[in-house]
């Protein structure tokens, strides 16, 4: 039983590294949208930040509406993609509002983003520099205009 124990200890214990994909400072994964959300890809800017969202998770919807006045006051400075695995149709109506110059959604139909980032909950985002270095990760609704600013 002593060893049972100790091994889901040990698993248990090891498991967030087995689910973390990328570490800060280091490249992250490449974001390559095939589909945005009415055609409308955020524009290029010296950072970007990549929110991994599920229409079912009431706090990732907290943390759009975060992110949007986030890219409003920080203008040219920083870019927001929102990334979802949901269908267009389930997710239009409630995320169209939300588009912006700066801020888009982009589809990730089979979850392979998801994978890459080892995104095992939401709301979980990605700050990333000019050089696609990550600089910042972690729940979205601690994200500060402060934390971009110090990123820099």
């Amino acid at each position: 039983m002593k060893k049972i124990l100790l091994i889901l200890l040990a698993t248990a214990a090891l498991s967030p590294a087995w689910s973390q994909n990328i570490a800060l400072g280091e490249r992250a994964p490449e974001i390559k949208i095939q589909k945005w959300l009415d055609g409308r890809e955020p524009a290029e800017a010296p950072m970007t930040y990549v929110e991994f969202y599920h229409s079912s998770n009431r706090a990732s919807t907290s943390s759009i509406e975060r992110l949007r006045k986030l890219s409003e006051e920080l203008g040219d400075g920083l870019r927001v993609v929102i990334l979802v695995r949901e269908p267009e149709r389930k997710i239009a109506q409630q995320l169209a509002p939300y588009l912006s110059p700066h801020l888009g959604v982009g589809f990730d139909p089979n979850g392979k983003l998801f994978a890459a980032y080892g995104v095992s909950y939401v709301p979980f985002g990605v700050l990333l520099g000019p050089r696609g270095r990550a600089l910042w990760m972690g729940n979205t609704l601690q994200l500060t205009p402060e934390i971009i600013e110090k990123s820099k």
